[in-house]
Order: C-alpha cells, then sequence, then structure tokens
C-alpha cells in the first residue's frame, strides 16, 4: 500500500487522471473536490421529469486522444463510449445532406480522400483545401513563432483560402474543437489541430463518443478505481490556501480551517481558482509570481447545450453539423445512449462560441432553436416537444487566441513541491478532455521524478 502521499486539489478529470496515474506510479493521492460530484466541466445530472441523466453539454473525444482513451481503459470503461474506425462526418446545409467520410487507404490519404465526394466545396474550393493542408503539412510550429501571433484566418487566407473554403470546411472544424470562431483563434492552434486530425493516421478524426452520462464515465468509474487502489476522494471539501514550511508546499488548508498534509500538491483547478491559492513570498527577479503571472492573462469561452425532448423522432443521423445556421452541431442522445425514450427522442444542440446565446432567456432559446429546427428538419415540423430545457457552461474552455501560448504554465512549478494540472496547462494540446487527461500524467510524474518514485511512462500513455 503506497504510504507517500499528494494532495489534489479539484476533482475534474485532470485531477482524476492525475490520481490514476500518481497509483500507477506509486503514490497515494488524496483528491479534495469542493463540489458534491466529480468531473469537474464534464458532468452529468438527473433530470427532475424524465429521470434521464442529462450531461451538462456533448462531450466528444476524437481517435488521435491517445491518453484520455487510455485513461478510460485504465478506469475500467472503455465499453462506455464508442469510437469510429474512421473520419465520418455528415454535414447538412439548405437541406443538402453531404459527408465528410474518409475511404479506407493508407495515412494520411484516408483523411484527405474524404474531400472527394464533399459537395458543400466545389472543385477549385477543394484544390484550395489540399494547398492550405499542404502548406500546414510543410509549417514548423514552435510557441514563440509568429503563428502564435496572428488568427487562423489570417493565416489561411495568406495561403490561398477564401469564404467558400474557411466556412464550409476550415471553420466546421474550428468552432466545436477550439470552442471559437476561426477569425479569433491563433494559428499556431489551428495549425497543430489539423496536423494531428487530418494529417496524422486515418484513426486520428474519428469520432469518440461517450455512451452514458458523463459523472458516471469521467466520475464514478475514476472514483471505484482510486479507492479501490488505496487513494481518497473527498466530495464538498474546499480548499483555502498552500501550507508553505520552509519554502516548500507541504500540503493545504481547508475553509473549514482542516489541515490536510502531503508530500507534494497538485492544484488541477482553472488557473482563475488557482491563483488566490498561492502563498505570499518575497519577490525578486527570480520569484515564483514571475511564473503565475501569465496565467492571470488567460481568458474563456462560453458553451451552450440546448436539450429538446420531441415525441418522435425528428433526426436520422446519430449527429449532423450544420451550416448557414445557428444549429452548429445537432446530436442525437436517444440514439447515442441506445436509451428507451418511449418513441420520442431526445435532441442535444452544441453551440460553441456561443457569445451570441449566453445572456438569452430560456425563453428566447426556445423560441429560436425549435423554428430553426423546423426549418432544417422538416420531422421537427409535426414533432410535439415534451419538455425544453437549457445548460449554459459560461467558462466552458480557455481561449487560445493569439498570444495565449505564454499564458500556459509547466505542470512544474518553482514552489517546491507544488504542480499544475488542467487542460489549460502547457500540454501542446487545446482546451479537450485529452489536455485534461496529458496535464495530469505529466503532473503525476514529474511528481515521481521528483520524489525518486517510480519510473516515468511514455508520452503516448503505454
Amino acid at each position: 500500500m503506497a504510504t507517500r502521499t499528494v494532495v489534489v486539489i479539484g476533482g475534474g478529470i485532470a485531477g482524476l487522471a492525475a490520481s490514476v496515474r500518481l497509483i500507477q506510479l506509486g503514490l497515494k493521492p488524496i483528491v479534495l473536490e469542493k463540489r458534491p460530484f466529480l468531473g469537474g466541466r464534464a458532468y452529468s445530472f438527473t433530470d427532475r421529469e424524465t429521470g434521464a441523466e442529462i450531461d451538462n453539454g456533448q462531450h466528444v473525444f476524437v481517435g488521435a486522444c491517445v491518453q484520455f482513451q487510455q485513461y478510460i481503459r485504465d478506469i475500467g470503461a472503455w465499453d462506455q463510449v464508442r469510437l469510429e474506425k474512421r473520419m465520418a462526418l455528415p454535414v447538412l446545409k439548405h437541406g443538402r445532406l453531404s459527408q465528410l467520410r474518409a475511404r479506407k487507404l493508407p495515412g494520411p490519404l484516408a483523411n484527405l480522400s474524404a474531400l472527394l465526394g464533399y459537395r458543400h466545396v466545389g472543385l477549385r474550393g477543394k484544390m484550395r483545401i489540399l494547398w492550405g493542408l499542404l502548406s500546414i503539412r510543410l509549417t514548423r510550429l514552435n510557441p514563440d513563432s509568429v503563428h502564435d501571433h496572428v488568427t487562423f484566418d489570417d493565416w489561411l487566407r495568406d495561403h490561398g483560402q477564401n469564404d467558400e473554403t474557411i466556412q464550409n470546411f476550415w471553420n466546421l472544424i474550428i468552432l466545436p474543437s477550439l470552442n471559437d470562431n476561426i477569425s479569433v483563434v491563433s494559428a499556431y492552434t489551428g495549425i497543430m489541430l489539423f496536423k494531428i486530425a487530418l494529417l496524422g493516421p486515418a484513426r486520428n478524426p474519428a469520432m469518440g463518443i461517450p455512451l452514458v452520462g458523463l459523472s458516471t464515465l469521467a466520475g464514478d468509474n475514476a472514483r471505484q478505481f482510486i479507492e479501490l487502489h488505496g487513494g481518497e476522494i473527498r466530495t464538498g471539501v474546499d480548499v483555502a490556501s498552500l501550507k508553505i514550511d520552509d519554502a516548500r508546499i507541504t500540503g493545504v488548508l481547508t475553509t473549514g480551517g482542516e489541515s490536510i498534509d502531503g508530500e507534494a500538491v497538485i492544484s488541477s483547478v482553472p488557473a482563475a481558482a488557482m491563483t488566490p491559492l498561492l502563498p505570499k513570498v518575497p519577490g525578486g527577479p527570480d520569484s515564483p509570481d514571475d511564473f503565475f503571472t501569465p496565467a492571470e492573462s488567460i481568458k474563456t469561452a462560453p458553451i451552450v447545450a440546448v436539450h429538446i425532448w420531441y415525441d418522435r423522432p425528428v433526426l436520422r443521423e446519430k449527429y449532423v453539423a450544420v451550416l448557414d445556421s445557428p444549429l452548429q452541431w445537432v446530436f442525437n442522445d436517444t440514439d447515442l445512449k441506445s436509451r428507451d425514450d418511449g418513441g420520442g427522442q431526445h435532441i442535444v444542440i452544441s453551440l460553441s462560441g456561443a457569445w451570441d446565446w449566453k445572456d438569452r432567456s430560456k425563453q428566447e432559446l426556445r423560441a429560436i432553436f425549435t423554428a430553426e429546427m423546423a426549418r432544417v428538419f422538416p420531422e421537427a415540423q409535426r414533432a410535439k416537444i415534451h419538455k425544453f430545457t437549457v445548460v449554459k457552461m459560461l467558462e466552458a474552455t480557455f481561449r487560445v487566441v493569439p498570444g495565449s501560448q505564454k499564458s500556459r504554465l509547466s505542470q512544474r512549478t518553482p514552489l517546491p513541491g507544488f504542480y499544475l494540472a488542467g487542460d489549460w496547462t502547457d500540454t501542446g494540446w487545446p482546451s479537450t478532455m485529452e489536455s485534461a487527461v496529458r496535464s495530469g500524467n505529466l503532473a503525476a510524474e514529474y511528481i515521481a521524478e521528483d520524489m525518486g518514485a517510480g519510473a516515468r511512462l511514455g508520452a503516448d500513455g503505454q
């Protein structure tokens, strides 16, 4: 049984992944979560009227998310997700359905072949896209390069792209992936995304979907694994500050006045919640303040999830992207969760970069999106709505605007005994469940290195 203890602040995916990796490295995690449930920004709740477990928003992953997949396997939940074999994205525009569907070809050719049958971009547009992808393939990235100081939209237009290709292809992928419009995200992150997604192995852009509620998938399974292997999880515990002794972090103090000791502490909460925990230390040119200050400039972006329960099926596909419509992405939750909704259908509309919707009332959103569903999907015109609800996540993800790379801190900090996790830290990935897991793995491995406990595992999670 592990006796060397690490305190983990936050029970989101980053903190849970860090805890799982700590156990694998022979250390004991104590997870402190201020809310009564685990999962962080990936959680679900039981709807009072239907009794169904509803996710706060539609979370997906792709084949390139190798460390997230390994984490799901480690906690024994692989049978609770489904990953397609290759990319197959149905896209609807003006009532016309087309597919970005990869063929059975070797390597990146499989993903590039998806353009062949994609009817929302003409032949010249496809040639432009191929030129843009070639330019991305030949681009060398580093966080200090010019690519982090210009928008992806500007970079693409400088590399042969126009309104047709940006609206019908590039932003179709950028908006849901980075939770912001292509006109404001950095070229660095956009280029990195396409290098991984479309220019890597055929499985990389394949869609992965949770088959159960997020609290079950990310929370309950992790709790069972951690507690079964000697770790502790305490919910309803709010951390007030870090404890420091002889210039080393030695634990935390809770708002209830409890002192919880550990040989190291991982903060896996968002940057805005992490900085108030820091102890006051003497200043100087190399003080820890210089390390943590950039995190104060991190900004966030909202996601709004619109849930509609119809009395009959209105969507035939499991999910579909909709161009030239506020709908963005529409998910058939009834089918995805293999749930019996009594002949009805639960639809989830996922609105990324939801600046236009975050302040709208439930009544306004209902009027707008039920009308839009009826306009885009004829079956919805005849269907009755049993229930309608909205979940707003105003700080769903951090923004990857130009210049944001400098705000992403390393998991190893200059405060001895203090480490960071969270999708916002420097993982090389945007704000995703994959980034959260990678950050937790890195934090745990740095602790193991610094303590001399356990062997560092490979970067691919194997």
